[in-house]
């Protein structure tokens, strides 16, 4: 099994500029940081790495993934403002097999362990921080505490059909997603409450467990969507009784490579809100179209 790496642009993350003397030191700090972790888990069986085994472990990131054989999808730090603001941020990891995602997990360290919508029952300063969601096909989805004081529970997206009581979730960076289309489907179904905005793929993990109902991702024309954003993420939500489309209304493909390339944004909801959002997202999009805005429909 391979990794296919979050990276920047369309340039693979390898091992190459830690292979030149100016990456020295770099190397010799990530081989150090490596031996320390396998010392800290206790692996004493573990014989400490060369340098030589570290630049091979990150070029098994070079995978293109796709529609063949297995291929680890990670996102290291997924929601860097918000890692770098001190705000929600997450560690996602995704497994595909033959271009399905199979397993998810989401670790989400500033997050906290009671929900944060409307559904809320317990204020944030009685809450534990940080939780971590795991999906298997076919398994459901469930969600522990980092620190181990929360064992593992079952969650599920929520129940609702009255789209006027839902409520939805969105990027926190309005660089990140156009949030006057989001804001118009908003109006068009006769939400009220005002958008649970959070960076990361906790997005996907808050929804999982009740903080949302509606999941709404339209990013500015140009952006290509890339599998580690969504891998884990969509399988979360699946696994929680919820559905990941594009805003045509299709499953997202994971088959292709490092990119969905979608033309038209991700929602989620559950069974019975996804029609009544899929005709407000088109709604919105022909509007958006006749006011000269570049949306692909």
């Amino acid at each position: 099994m391979e990794m296919a790496h979050r990276n920047k642009g369309a340039h693979n993350q390898d091992s190459e500029e830690l292979k030149q003397d100016q990456g020295a030191s770099m190397l010799d700090r990530i081989t150090q940081l490596v031996n320390e972790t396998l010392a800290l888990e206790k692996r004493i069986d573990a014989p400490f790495l060369s340098k030589e085994q570290v630049l091979l472990a990150i070029d098994r990131g070079r995978s293109e993934g796709g529609s063949v054989g297995r291929h680890w999808v990670l996102d290291p730090i997924d929601g860097t403002r918000g890692f770098v603001r001190g705000d929600q941020y997450a560690v996602a990891l995704g497994l595909l097999d033959q271009g399905e995602v199979v397993v998810g997990v989401l670790g989400c360290p500033n997050l906290p362990t009671n929900l944060i919508g409307p559904e809320a029952l317990v204020s944030p300063t009685e809450s534990s921080i940080g939780c971590l969601f795991a999906a298997r096909k076919g398994a459901g989805t469930t969600v522990k505490s980092i620190d181990g004081s929360i064992q593992p529970q079952k969650i599920s997206v929520r129940n609702l059909e009255d789209p006027s009581l839902a409520n939805f979730c969105e990027s926190y960076e309005s660089a990140h997603s156009m949030q006057n289309v989001t804001a118009e489907i908003a109006k068009i179904l006769g939400v009220v409450s005002p958008p649970l905005r959070i960076d990361s793929q906790a997005k996907y993990g808050a929804m999982a467990r009740g903080d949302a109902a509606i999941y709404l991702r339209f990013p500015h024309p140009g952006y290509r969507e890339k599998i580690w954003d969504h891998a884990a993420g969509c399988i979360i939500i699946k696994e929680a009784g919820g559905l990941v489309l594009d805003a045509a209304g299709n499953p997202l493909d994971f088959s292709k490579g490092r990119y969905l390339d979608i033309a038209s944004g991700i929602i989620s909801t559950n069974p019975q809100l996804m029609p009544a959002l899929l005709a407000a997202v088109q709604a919105a999009l022909q509007k958006e179209h006749h006011h000269g805005e570049r949306v692909h429909l």
